[in-house]
């Protein structure tokens, strides 16, 4: 694939995170420019100082992505310091503890719902109407193979994935005639920060792993290569669709 994808402007939300912080790579060694949203700000700076001399511009903003004034702080962002804006990535998420449903109490259940989905849903509601005006954008949700499967002990986490895909496919539809296309990455065991939470313990980690085919984790940088593919133009009939990174393990 040329990188035909020099010079836009993308907001990355989770920008510091394992996945995050490879797609922010990927895109400043494209030449693209990037606004980088993290809830992290120490975290942030080591990722301009990891960035080092690139083509493409960061600019960070630090906030709460569940903070419905954060999404339009960024649109503003893209638009005063890059001119516009041309890709969101929706990556920001977090995962919970290994819980059966009824035993989850409500306040676990909105935050889940919350972080992984409704943050999603007001980063798309300040960008769309912008996208239209120009006519062009590129969006990419990250969902989680737990949303296409459900995951046992994760309900929260599985459903808030699952509302993910379904609103993906549901304003893919919506934006099919407006030059903005909108799809999904539906990840399973990557090698990023998640695995490091003291709920993933080995034993659970070593049953996913079981399941993958291909019998490894996958690597940010090769979610951030698909990532900065369905970001480009070369994405041109695709639309409302989820695409796997499972290594092997979601066959349909």
């Amino acid at each position: 694939m040329k990188n035909n994808i020099a010079g836009q402007t993308a907001i990355v939300t989770g920008a510091a995170g394992g996945i995050g912080s490879a797609v922010v790579t990927k895109f400043l060694e494209s030449g693209v420019n990037v606004v980088a949203v993290d809830l992290h700000q120490q975290a942030l700076e080591v990722l301009i100082e990891e960035a080092g001399s690139t083509r493409g511009k960061i600019i960070t903003l630090v906030g709460d992505v569940t903070d419905p004034s954060l999404a339009t702080r960024a649109m503003e962002l893209s638009q005063s310091e890059f001119g516009g804006l041309d890709i969101l990535i929706n990556n920001a998420g977090m995962g919970s503890g290994m819980v059966p449903l009824w035993e989850i109490d409500l306040e676990t259940w909105r935050r889940d719902i919350d972080v992984n989905l409704t943050s999603q849903f007001l980063m798309l509601k300040a960008v769309i109407p912008e996208m239209i005006k120009q006519g062009y954008g590129r969006i990419v949700n990250t969902a989680s193979a737990a949303g296409m499967e459900g995951h046992a002990l994760s309900s929260p986490y599985a459903a808030a994935k699952g509302g993910v895909i379904a609103m993906t496919k549901a304003v893919g539809k919506e934006l099919a005639m407006k030059g903005v296309l909108v799809n999904a990455i539906a990840p399973a065991l990557i090698g990023s920060g998640m695995l490091d939470q003291p709920w993933f313990d080995e034993k659970t980690k070593k049953q996913l792993l079981e399941r993958i085919p291909m019998g490894r984790v996958g690597e940010p940088a090769e979610v951030a290569e698909m990532i900065a593919f369905l970001a480009s133009p070369s994405l041109s009939f695709s639309t409302g669709a989820v695409f796997d990174l499972s290594g092997g393990r979601a066959t349909y």
